[in-house]
């Protein structure tokens, strides 16, 4: 899966918690200091959680795609 810049972003925030795993209420609060509204918030987790990147587990938004760390980097 290629990613928008604003899904990249999601994605370095969620990873950049050594879980793997964060409450979304926190990662929505880091993204909205980076710029990213809540509505944007809620779409980018649609399709990433439709694709299979992301997992979301009793409110916690997990890393599912371990492939995703390796377009971060690039």
């Amino acid at each position: 899966m290629t990613l928008t810049e604003r899904e990249k972003l999601f994605m370095k925030a969620l990873c950049s918690y050594q879980h793997g795993h964060v409450t979304q209420d926190t990662l929505r609060g880091k993204l909205e200091n980076l710029g990213v509204t809540r509505d944007e918030f809620k779409d980018i987790k649609k399709r990433l959680l439709y694709s299979g990147v992301i997992g979301i587990v009793y409110g916690n938004i997990t890393l599912e795609d371990e492939t995703v760390r390796e377009q971060l980097e690039e």
